[in-house]
């Protein structure tokens, strides 16, 4: 329970902190990148350097079903918009919140970490690897057919990927993990406490910077379409992940059997809302389908400790 108390405590007394300085809400992005370049890249780093390579072929489902999770999500979402939503905007803005879910240190992954340790959170960012070019592919394509007059064009998307600091770096600190782990380097032995701090102080600077920009003014509005993206996350998502880990795993309860259900239960990613305000979406909608699933996670996690531990 302590470590429920943990999460509840960082989660979401960063989120309020967040709201009381929304008068601050212009350092908003500001924070967002600086916690992104300075403590989520040292963080993808640790974790690629930590994973157990000698079990690679027993990891080697987590990113795959990650990958396929996104995917049935996005296709449940595309269909599933049209009957809820009259105009194409809304609908873009339905399907990136549906099909991307927040799996980093600021939802899921911390979750793995406060239950199974550095192991969790390694497994956690083993999770993670297929997003950042599912973002910016699938998710920019899907933004670019719903956003209509004045999008991008494929050669910005390309550039975008390969000159976006806050997208480029992490991935280079995934690469020089792996590199690192390879090579057996060894682990200094402060790595972990700097862990636990750099996760912990991540979290508060992003749910700060977030709640700085809510809107509660429309938290559950539209009613049908924010119903609809929570069953997406917390019934449809999970379900469809346990066929996939019972065909890679089996019945037994091992580490990435529970990582995988862990993530595959988590409210929308704050990349779907970013990519929203890029493509010029229904901004008001992300807002409410983001903060109303979040706040849902409240009574989530109190499950998710009692299950999984």
């Amino acid at each position: 329970m302590n470590h429920l108390f943990q999460f509840y405590l960082l989660f979401y007394g960063a989120l309020g902190l967040g709201f009381w300085l929304r008068s601050r809400r212009a350092w908003a992005p500001g924070l967002m990148r600086a916690a992104i370049l300075l403590l989520d890249t040292p963080l993808f780093f640790y974790s690629y350097w930590i994973l157990d390579l000698s079990r690679l072929r027993h990891y080697a489902p987590v990113p795959v079903i990650s990958a396929l999770l996104v995917l049935a999500m996005a296709v449940v979402s595309v269909l599933w918009s049209r009957k809820l939503l009259a105009e194409r905007t809304s609908q873009g803005s339905f399907v990136l919140a549906a099909a991307f879910s927040n799996i980093g240190t600021t939802g899921g992954a911390f979750i793995c970490y406060l239950l199974y340790g550095t192991p969790g959170l390694a497994l956690g960012y083993l999770y993670l690897l297929p997003y950042p070019l599912l973002v910016f592919t699938l998710g920019f394509s899907l933004a670019k057919h719903y956003a209509g007059p004045g999008r991008l064009s494929v050669l910005a998307y390309a550039r975008n990927l390969v000159t976006n600091v806050t997208s480029l770096v992490p991935l280079l600190a995934m690469g020089a993990g792996f590199y690192f782990n390879l090579h057996h380097v060894p682990v200094p032995a402060v790595a972990p406490a700097l862990a636990d701090g750099f996760i912990k102080l991540d979290l508060v600077i992003m749910f700060a910077a977030i709640g700085m920009t809510l809107d509660l003014t429309s938290l559950f509005s539209p009613a049908r379409a924010v119903l609809a993206l929570n069953a997406i996350k917390y019934l449809l998502s999970p379900l469809v992940a346990l066929g996939l880990v019972l065909w890679a795993y089996g019945f037994g309860a091992s580490l990435p059997a529970k990582v995988i259900l862990i993530q595959s239960a988590m409210p929308p990613a704050i990349y779907a809302v970013i990519t929203v305000n890029l493509f010029n979406l229904d901004r008001r909608l992300v807002n409410a389908l983001w903060v109303s699933s979040t706040l849902l996670l409240i009574p989530l996690a109190a499950l998710l400790f009692v299950f999984f531990k």
